[in-house]
């Protein structure tokens, strides 16, 4: 069913029913995947890490689900390969897109590698053999993300995965991605936050950076402190929780340094937490400014 197009926002974006038609540098994501572990920090140890089986009991954040509430689950868990930021984000944000764009029609989109890689936010120089293999390898790892709806102490459940099946083709240049269409409204629910590309884009290498900034976009305005206790548990670190704290601050002043958030640190009771005072909407520096096709939009 194709929603009603509606005019252009303020922001310039094209709204179908509180979906957005985006910018390449632009994507808008379900709130529950930022504020939890889904896509963590992973390191360069990438294929080593990539084999570590993440589970996650997501029941508070997706027991409203249509087939959910339709079938009386009550429990929701996903399980799979550990996602990391640099890449696999991306081609969620591409995947996501092409659905959105392509996805009313029909759950199988075909489309050119070349296409997906400019959803994923890609540039034309970065279209080559390697860019091919990492974005195969990480539909592979998405596509692993099974997905397990069922009813506490009942016989009866539903298995799926965020991305039912997947499919690259390197001598036809082509991707096929094929969604549960039953889970449409796992993109809309609470409530979505646009995500700004370049905004990863100038934290390159710096995953937790990168993380604390999807994290930051989920909150609501004006945020009570945030705990280090509740980061810790949204990046999944696999440190001591003293070097887990140094990589959380460092990873906080990056995001201050490029101009995104200002704030301040500060211990109570043996626990330190962080006191937002702004999420710039732009980057501050001149030279980082984003256009009105790349505003974070903050949720509504």
């Amino acid at each position: 069913m194709d929603p009603a197009q509606k005019q252009p926002d303020s922001h310039g974006a094209i709204v179908y029913d509180n979906l957005y038609q985006l910018s390449p540098h632009t994507s808008i994501q379900p709130n529950v995947l930022l504020r939890t572990g889904v896509f963590t920090p992973v390191g360069r140890n990438i294929k080593q890490d990539a084999d570590k089986i993440n589970k996650l009991d997501l029941s508070k954040d997706l027991v409203q689900l249509e087939l959910c509430q339709k079938e009386g689950y009550d429990s929701v868990t996903v399980r799979g390969q550990r996602l990391n930021v640099e890449t696999d984000f991306k081609v969620w944000c591409g995947i996501l897109k092409v659905f959105t764009k392509y996805g009313y029609a029909s759950n199988v989109v075909k489309l050119s590698f070349i296409d997906f890689a400019k959803y994923c936010g890609y540039p034309s120089r970065r279209f080559d053999k390697n860019l091919r293999m990492q974005i195969g390898e990480s539909l592979g790892r998405i596509q692993s993300q099974s997905l397990t709806l069922k009813r506490k102490n009942a016989d009866k459940a539903t298995h799926t995965n965020m991305l039912l099946r997947a499919m690259y083709d390197g001598d036809m240049d082509l991707v096929e991605l094929t969604a549960d269409e039953k889970l449409w409204d796992l993109y809309r629910l609470d409530y979505q936050v646009l995500v700004s590309l370049q905004v990863l884009g100038k934290l390159p290498r710096a995953e937790v950076a990168q993380c604390l900034y999807l994290f930051f976009t989920s909150l609501p305005e004006d945020p009570h402190p945030v705990s280090f206790k509740r980061l810790r548990e949204r990046l999944r670190l696999s440190t001591s929780k003293k070097e887990a704290n140094r990589k959380i601050k460092n990873g906080i002043k990056k995001l201050e340094s490029i101009g995104y958030i200002a704030g301040a640190f500060e211990t109570k009771y043996g626990e330190q937490y962080y006191l937002i005072d702004q999420r710039h909407k732009r980057l501050l520096q001149p030279d980082m400014a984003l256009d009105t096709g790349t505003l974070i939009l903050a949720p509504d």
